[in-house]
């Protein structure tokens, strides 16, 4: 590279000095030009990076935002569920509640049934001796003077009038409603009960 003083060389040696200053200057001013254009590539990229982890943030709060959205809606399907799940319990409450009192019914009604069933028995026990005694024929013995029945005709009159009594109340359970909707269990039962 040729002197640079070599062309200002006729010139005064202040104006030189003022020259070689300036160009020394010049040198100064590029090279902080040089690093101030390469701060601002930097500062660019930077920026660049910035501006795509800024897009990146609204992306994932959009997605935040989405994702908050779902959590609500499963969170108000949830109390919907519990909602239904109490609804549900108490029913099944209310229901267990009805079969208690269903078996307690149909305790009370067997108890009733067995109760009858002994009567009955009882009943057609008291029948059958008034039968044997009709059959037998009624004695004079059998009425006190003065017209009136002995105690053994008042006792088998009264026999054949609560046997009639409890035929007649037999036939009106077994026309109710409840009889003919336990007759398929009576049956099953029955069935269960043979050798």
């Amino acid at each position: 590279m040729p002197d640079d003083n070599s062309e200002f060389t006729g010139l005064p040696g202040r104006v030189q000095a003022e020259l070689t200053r300036l160009r020394a200057e010049r040198q100064m001013f590029t090279a902080e030009q040089d690093r101030l254009k390469a701060k601002l590539t930097d500062t660019e990229e930077e920026l660049r990076a910035v501006t795509v982890d800024v897009t990146a943030m609204s992306s994932l709060r959009a997605e935040l935002a989405e994702a908050t959205e779902r959590a609500a809606a499963v969170e108000e399907r949830a109390a919907a569920l519990r909602e239904e799940l109490d609804v549900a319990n108490a029913r099944a409450t209310a229901l267990e509640g009805d079969v208690l009192f269903a078996r307690q019914q149909r305790d009370s009604m067997r108890a009733e049934l067995l109760s009858a069933r002994e009567e009955r028995d009882s009943l057609r026990l008291a029948l059958l001796d008034a039968e044997l005694v009709l059959s037998a024929g009624v004695v004079e013995a059998d009425i006190l003077p003065g017209g009136e029945p002995s105690a053994d005709r008042q006792r088998m009159l009264t026999a054949e009038r609560v046997a009639a009594e409890m035929a007649n109340e037999l036939d009106a359970t077994r026309r109710t409603l409840s009889w003919r909707v336990t007759a398929p269990l009576r049956l099953v039962r029955r069935r269960m009960n043979r050798p």
